[in-house]
């Protein structure tokens, strides 16, 4: 699996940590490994990753508990964590031709952090890269 890809991020009704950090155990338990960003509780909305392959599953074991989320097709990429790493990426994205509509980035260790960006055609955008 790419480090960079096409994901779907998941808003919940409540999106604070221990909100969305039962709902990651909850998929975890019936085997879908998502991702939490940022990783642990800062006082702001925590952003739910999964992958799009395990969206069926996602929204079965969801709508089973009647957890209401809704879904958003992003790009996830990882970059190395030092200055201008996102400028770069951005640069090639909007050299390719592609609106970028959103960015959140966190830096999930001292060396590695994660964007996830919506765009006006996240394949093309993707490709860029």
């Amino acid at each position: 699996m790419s480090e960079n890809r096409i994901v779907t991020e998941l808003y919940l009704e409540k999106p604070n940590f221990s909100e969305v950090s039962r709902v990651a155990k909850l998929l975890e338990k019936s085997g879908i490994k998502t991702m939490l960003m940022p990783p642990d509780d800062r006082g702001i909305n925590v952003h739910l990753v999964a992958e799009n392959a395990d969206l069926p599953r996602v929204r079965e074991v969801l709508n089973k508990q009647g957890i209401a989320v809704m879904e958003k097709e992003v790009l996830l990429v990882r970059l190395d964590n030092r200055p201008g790493t996102m400028a770069e990426v951005t640069r090639r994205i909007a050299a390719s031709g592609v609106n970028l509509t959103y960015a959140f980035s966190v830096a999930m260790n001292p060396t590695t952090s994660y964007v996830l960006f919506g765009s006006s055609d996240n394949k093309k955008a993707l490709e860029a890269l």
